[in-house]
């Protein structure tokens, strides 16, 4: 038995993929001595290593730091979706702004303005009943004046 480097759970020797954590982990390779160094690549030809493409711009992984293409989706060392950044967050600004838009236009402003007309309708009520307990008491109590 051995432990599985992700994970430290105990997996077969022979195993090539950890049952409880799914990473892939590579059986125990026999000593052998370290290969010659290859041939430098030619220019045209991309050189494959465990190091990210020499071409093109590149970002950092958000989760392993590891240095990817620019417009990869996915990390290609820890596997996880990496798309986002400047346009995701411009992408959830504008959705948010949509959704303070609809909320303002749609819901606060029609009970706002409703709410202001029920008060000018409230207030003209309020001003006549004022009025009319005024003249009533003008003409019941004149001794009483204000």
């Amino acid at each position: 038995m051995k432990k599985c480097p992700f994970c430290t759970a105990e997996i077969p020797v022979e195993a090539k993929k950890c049952k409880f954590c799914g990473e892939w982990v590579a059986p125990p390779e026999p000593a052998v001595e370290p290969p010659e160094p290859a041939a430098p690549a030619e220019p045209g030809e991309l050189k494959v290593t465990v190091q990210p493409p020499t071409r093109g711009p590149t970002k950092a992984c958000p989760y392993c730091s590891a240095q990817i293409p620019q417009d990869a989706w996915t990390c290609m060392y820890c596997k996880r979706g990496v798309v986002g950044g400047r346009p995701a967050a411009i992408g959830m600004a504008i959705l948010g702004l949509l959704v303070v838009g609809v909320f303002f236009f749609g819901f606060w402003l029609p009970g706002f303005l409703k709410m202001n007309e029920q008060r000018k309708e409230f207030d003209q009520k309020w001003e006549k009943t004022r009025q009319e307990q005024e003249q009533f008491r003008q003409e019941h109590f004149p001794e009483r004046q204000r």
